[in-house]
């Protein structure tokens, strides 16, 4: 009987004392429910060097060891905002590198994850920002120190949210055509985040869920478990972190 939980957009920076707080207490619920836990981009809100990453997130680091300790899986995807995230620093604390993209098959069904930027073709602007930047980036990564990198970064988000601010919605939804066609080729369930908001389609009992992103006073998360699919919400009820979990309405019943 297999569990997993997907959450997507939990854009922790340099001081969010409480998102990680919130993602902390969420890691303690699904190792306590002995699930896997898959993160679809954007864990990181900001590029930084993996070193400076990982001395700034050391908790996180440290829960997922714990997962691997208890032979539960954390299967991480890059984002468009931590594309820097690197496969090493992932595997020293026993996490998987899934890359942009990854296929997954939990009791016989196949998934698809991604964090949605590839999926966005409409978004021909970024699609080729990308190509072109990301590599270069990559290289600046292995020569800058992590103070430089991070206020480069800082300036390019902010500048990022005006452009965004500026343009028509329907550049960055989801590319129905992209999803269909990944159904027609046997994938069962879709799942990704990017867009920051709730989507939820089915087509010919296939499953498309686009994840809302997390703030510092809730989160949200998909749950996989014996067949079924459910969104819930969670939240920060005190100043220790202690996670209240809800059902926001979207299942999946079994499949037959």
């Amino acid at each position: 009987m297999t569990t997993a939980f997907f959450i997507a957009d939990i854009h922790l920076g340099i001081n969010s004392p409480q998102r990680t707080r919130l993602l902390l207490s969420f890691c303690d619920y699904v190792l306590s429910n002995h699930g896997d836990l898959y993160i679809l981009g954007d864990l990181f809100d900001f590029w930084a060097n993996n070193k400076v990453l990982r001395q700034a997130h050391q908790p996180l680091f440290k829960k997922f060891e714990a997962f691997s300790a208890q032979g539960q899986t954390v299967g991480v995807l890059l984002g468009n905002r931590d594309f820097l995230l690197s496969q090493k620093a992932l595997n020293t604390c026993g996490a998987r590198f899934l890359g942009e993209e990854a296929e997954i098959v939990l009791d016989g069904l196949r998934f698809f994850l991604a964090h949605g930027h590839t999926l966005c073709l409409a978004d021909t602007q970024f699609l080729a920002y990308k190509k072109k930047m990301w590599p270069l980036f990559r290289l600046l990564d292995l020569v800058l120190p992590g103070w430089i990198e991070n206020r480069i970064a800082r300036s390019f988000i902010r500048q990022s949210k005006k452009v965004i601010s500026r343009q028509n919605p329907e550049r960055f939804a989801f590319t129905r055509s992209a999803i269909e066609k990944l159904f027609t080729a046997g994938i069962d369930i879709v799942i990704c985040g990017h867009t920051h908001t709730l989507e939820h389609f089915s087509c010919n009992g296939k499953q498309f869920f686009a994840l809302p992103a997390w703030d510092d006073n809730a989160g949200h998360y998909l749950r996989y478990h014996n067949g079924s699919l459910s969104l819930h919400t969670l939240t920060n009820r005190n100043t220790e972190g202690l996670v209240s979990s809800q059902e926001t309405g979207v299942r999946r019943q079994k499949k037959k």
